[in-house]
């Protein structure tokens, strides 16, 4: 096939410069809780791997403008149905901010888009609004199916926001980019049946799991698994030079750490160290993580114990190799598991390395590669 690089015209300067520039206001810290509009994915390992910081992808310039798109048709929205004659919040009179829903410790929340009554179908109701933008391809689909079946986790986010707050309507007004048609949908409450009760539930089943719940399928191409940017922690790779185990070693994937249900403020507290976890230190962790069982996929657990020098669990690989995921120095630190190749774990010259040198895996790859500037 002819090489057509050389006749597609590249990005300006310009263009560039705004991309860098919404990077560079992106927001570094993950949501510290489960969202309600999460709550409504197909995949409930996901929504756990969300919850626990395990990782995932970082979206480019591109795409945060385009997130900011849907953030700037809001105003429009609320002006244009406070012209229509609708009483209309946008922010929650008492703070000044958009309204906030928690639930299940302050880990499961949500923020709405407001609040409306006076709408020309139901004048006394008060409805939860959720305002969306769509390309011509996605609205076509919403018009032609309704909200529940064509946006599933839109449909979700609406009857958690009306279990909530207490409201039984919602509007769901969306706007085509290409067109500028409009579509609305009042949606009506529901407890059962994959209704507001299924959902809350849902969400306390994944905010209390401690091992990733079950996939969605085995199959890595599954229609679910195929795009999902926890693929690779969740099936692994084919990539045998990929992370062994491809995620954060922040507290939310230690063993140690467990999140409380005895505050709103969505707590998280260390079994190991017998503190409470600032957001800042669960982002740090420490030396003492412990990989979550669940998320070393390629070796099954054998055993796990306690000891002066540091907690520890044993794995066995396939070809029956053991190793452990420990402070120690002969072990695996789960910093190392993060960077090192899987089938180097447990591999008979990386011990045997490890041991020589007395250095973490990073340096030891980069001895491989002719680098000898770590002094780690």
């Amino acid at each position: 096939m002819a090489d057509l690089t050389q006749h597609i015209k590249p990005e300006s300067e310009t263009v560039q410069a705004i991309y860098r520039y919404h990077e560079s206001k992106r927001e570094t810290k993950p949501r510290t809780y489960l969202g309600a509009s999460q709550i409504g994915h197909a995949c409930s390992r996901a929504l756990w791997y969300s919850f626990r910081h395990c990782g995932g992808a970082e979206f480019n310039g591109r795409m945060l403008r385009l997130f900011e798109t849907g953030d700037l048709a809001e105003p429009r929205f609320v002006a244009e149905l406070r012209a229509i004659g609708c009483e209309v919040y946008d922010v929650d009179p008492e703070t000044g901010k958009q309204f906030e829903v928690k639930s299940i410790g302050g880990h499961f929340s949500g923020h709405m888009d407001g609040c409306a009554r006076g709408l020309p179908e139901a004048p006394e109701a008060w409805h939860v609004l959720e305002f969306k933008t769509h390309n011509a391809k996605s609205f076509a689909d919403l018009k032609n199916k309704g909200v529940r079946d064509s946006k599933p986790m839109h449909f979700a986010q609406m009857l958690v926001y009306m279990a909530l707050t207490g409201m039984r309507r919602a509007l769901y007004l969306a706007v085509n980019k290409d067109t500028d048609e409009l579509y609305s949908e009042r949606v009506r409450f529901e407890e059962r049946k994959h209704g507001a009760d299924w959902l809350l539930n849902r969400a306390a089943e994944v905010i209390n799991a401690k091992q990733p719940p079950a996939r969605i399928s085995d199959n890595r191409d599954h229609p679910a698994c195929r795009w999902c940017e926890h693929k690779p922690l969740c099936h692994g790779t084919d990539d045998c030079t990929g992370p062994a185990v491809p995620c954060s070693t922040g507290c939310r994937t230690c063993v140690h750490a467990t999140p409380q249900l005895d505050t709103d403020h969505g707590r998280w507290s260390c079994d190991k160290h017998r503190i409470s976890l600032t957001v800042e230190g669960q982002a740090a962790g420490c030396k003492d993580h412990l990989f979550i069982p669940g998320l070393v996929t390629f070796a099954e657990v054998v055993d796990a114990g306690y000891s002066p020098d540091g907690d520890w669990t044993e794995y066995r690989n396939a070809d029956g190799t053991t190793w452990r995921n420990s402070r120690q120095g002969s072990d695996y630190s789960s910093a190392e598991l993060a960077k090192l190749p899987g089938p180097m774990v447990g591999a008979g010259v990386v011990d045997d390395l490890k041991g020589i040198l007395g250095a973490e895996v990073d340096r030891v790859e980069l001895a491989f590669e002719g680098d000898a500037t770590n002094d780690r």
